[in-house]
């Protein structure tokens, strides 16, 4: 994807002639907050982070009879991801009934994600098939056994999940159901179906059914487990899942975040197909969501030497669970986040615990940073920001959502947007300067805080 201004390089927004979305109610949104922010490098990374999937990433295309359709890329690689594309409009949604133009960037969007899901449902990222000359993926070896339109085919259960959230999103906010046609039914069936099959253990009999890794050219993947199967799982009610949201390989194939994700959301579009009169569809959802449940509360819950009771990240149905945290969403630190539980319950309470603690392999503490890293960067001394973000947006303490401002106004290493991650010791160590996701989350952050508690604005750090 080329542009004629260097997003990438850039410590600012782009000029309004460069700019790939403009709303007028966004921007005096920006201007209302930003007066309301007296900190002055909190205003600017909020006035650069609010705007910056709109002004950079959005290809925004209407078919024919006017209907839209908009194709988000994640920043600085040109693919949209279902789970980034979904994240990086949230901000966004409180004002769907504001602005006309914020209404068809969403109807838009779940639009190129039906046609996505039912492209390939078992693939995590697209490519815009809209451009003169799409952009290819040159990551991986060439061959012909992933559609043409597919950018990376991960089977992530968080992706699927991500597609229901904005559905739900768009119904709850707009009360609209035209969106939700037949080819929309297609893809939910489709998610339905999936799901269904990944709950089954992996037995000789069924390997042929369940999903597995391949490459473009049809080789396994060469570090997932089992020729791209993943570590064996026992049937237990949960979902399996070969990547994490990070797109990293699970370690074992019950990922909780993305299974308290998937009830969440299959709940609440239980609303929208009994609009849709699909009853056999309904309850094949809730038989899925009352074995989640009961999966989690059996296989997701252990009880830890110092803290209790707490969920695990990932287990398998055999008893064997690992005990860490990532920061990427859904993560265990977003359960009440993503709705799965309210922050005050207190198995979550003992997890947050000791997921920000030097309990959890994968915490960190530095002079710059302090909070979660990830095996995706593949290095320990990296603090993601999104997990500072999301710390943020869970807590009731004042006292620590001030923190979480203080360490995030000092990371941005004088571009003022978020980045992945950071050295601990010395912001100008960081990877990727253009991430959307990143950037939407702590516009998020700053929209709550200004709901929630807008006094906290006014103080300068």
């Amino acid at each position: 994807m080329q542009h004629e201004f260097d997003y990438k390089n850039s410590q600012s927004r782009p000029p309004l002639k460069h700019r790939r979305f403009k709303d007028d109610h966004i921007e005096d949104v920006i201007v209302s907050i930003s007066d309301k922010i007296h900190d002055e490098t909190l205003r600017r990374m909020f006035m650069q982070c609010m705007p910056n999937t709109l002004d950079t990433t959005v290809h925004y295309y209407e078919k024919n009879k006017g209907e839209p359709d908009t194709f988000i890329a994640t920043g600085d690689i040109p693919a949209m991801w279902l789970r980034d594309s979904v994240n990086q409009i949230l901000p966004y949604a409180r004002y769907i009934n504001s602005s006309e133009k914020i209404k068809k960037l969403f109807k838009g969007l779940l639009s190129r994600q039906t046609h996505n899901i039912n492209t390939d449902p078992y693939a995590n990222a697209f490519i815009d098939t809209a451009l003169e000359k799409p952009v290819k993926n040159t990551w991986w070896p060439a061959g012909d056994k992933w559609h043409p339109h597919v950018w990376e085919r991960k089977y992530e259960l968080d992706s699927l999940c991500s597609f229901m959230q904005l559905s739900v999103v768009y119904f709850k906010s707009t009360q609209d159901i035209s969106s939700f046609n037949e080819a929309w039914l297609s893809a939910i069936t489709s998610i339905t179906t999936i799901m269904e099959t990944e709950q089954q253990t992996m037995t000789k009999e069924n390997v042929d059914v369940l999903h597995h890794f391949q490459a473009p050219n049809g080789k396994s993947y060469p570090s997932l487990r089992m020729r791209g199967f993943g570590y064996p799982g026992k049937s237990c009610g949960l979902i399996r899942t070969l990547f994490r949201p990070s797109d990293d390989e699970s370690v074992f194939p019950y990922l909780i975040p993305a299974n308290a994700m998937a009830v969440v959301h299959l709940r609440e579009l239980i609303t929208i197909l009994d609009l849709k009169k699909q009853g056999e569809l309904v309850e094949r959802i809730k038989k899925i969501i009352s074995n989640i449940d009961k999966g989690i509360q059996s296989s997701g819950i252990v009880v830890h030497p110092h803290y209790g009771k707490i969920f695990a990240y990932e287990v398998d149905g055999f008893g064997s669970q690992y005990l860490m945290d990532d920061p990427n969403i859904p993560s265990l630190l977003s359960l009440p986040y993503i709705g799965y539980c309210s922050i005050d319950d207190e198995i979550y309470q003992n997890t947050r615990r000791y997921i920000l603690s030097e309990a959890n392999p994968f915490y960190a503490r530095g002079i710059v940073l302090s909070g979660l890293t990830s095996p995706h960067t593949g290095i320990i001394d990296h603090v993601w920001p999104m997990a500072v973000i999301m710390q943020g947006l869970t807590s009731k303490d004042e006292k620590e959502i001030i923190q979480c401002l203080s360490l995030l106004r000092q990371s941005h290493a004088n571009t003022y947007f978020i980045h992945e991650s950071i050295h601990v010791d010395d912001s100008q160590k960081y990877t990727r300067p253009w991430f959307c996701w990143a950037n939407s989350l702590f516009a998020e952050l700053i929209l709550h805080i200004s709901e929630t508690r807008p006094h906290i604005l006014k103080q300068v750090f």
